[in-house]
């Protein structure tokens, strides 16, 4: 029984290739592994930090358009799939959504950060379990205290807190940080709570 989750925000550089890679490592290191990452995005990041940095337990599927998407989230024998969702395609974004278990949105602080999650979060389906992480965030600091208060205001979960140094530290050639799984695999913690691989009962 697999479970897809979907790593997806309509904007860019909000750190949706980083939480893929580490989502899918950390499924591999706290047992619920083997993973395969699903990179939906023609930029090809996922796929080319997993070929230069190859991952133990985790496998890789480029799948750059809908129908490549669908058939690779619903092909396969690993117990999880994580999808890295292409930015400002929402054919392919709606073709992931529509398969996904439960959504990841990848945010940062700032900006016009929230008005892009809030237009992700109109893709999602009722029902479909979707929590927030906020990544490349700086710790202890007023505006992600606010940011995480907001979430919390508007019914949104925030599921994890991923700190600058992760971000700073990540990409193809250099080893993952153990700060940066143990973080994601909290936040996988919460992902996989309560939901249900694709073939059961919704």
């Amino acid at each position: 029984m697999r479970t897809v989750i979907a790593v997806t925000n309509v904007k860019g550089g909000v750190g949706k290739t980083t939480s893929a890679v580490y989502l899918a490592a950390a499924a591999v290191r706290s047992g619920r592994g083997p993973a395969v990452v699903v990179d939906a995005d023609p930029q090809a990041s996922g796929a080319e930090w997993l070929e230069e940095s190859p991952v133990v337990g985790v496998r890789v599927v480029e799948a750059p358009t809908a129908r490549l998407v669908a058939k690779a989230m619903d092909a396969g024998r690993e117990h999880l799939a994580v999808v890295d969702s292409p930015p400002g395609d929402e054919r392919t974004v709606r073709a992931v959504l529509e398969r996904a278990d439960v959504v990841v949105i990848p945010t940062r602080v700032g900006g016009p950060e929230p008005s892009r999650v809030r237009a992700t979060l109109e893709l999602v389906a009722p029902g479909v379990r979707r929590g927030i992480v906020i990544c490349a965030a700086r710790t202890g600091t007023r505006d992600l205290d606010e940011a995480v208060a907001r979430w919390a205001d508007e019914g949104e979960d925030v599921w994890g807190v991923v700190p600058e140094r992760v971000a700073i530290a990540s990409g193809s050639g250099a080893p993952l940080s153990i700060v940066g799984l143990v973080h994601y695999e909290n936040v996988l913690i919460r992902a996989l709570a309560r939901t249900r691989g694709r073939g059961s009962a919704r």
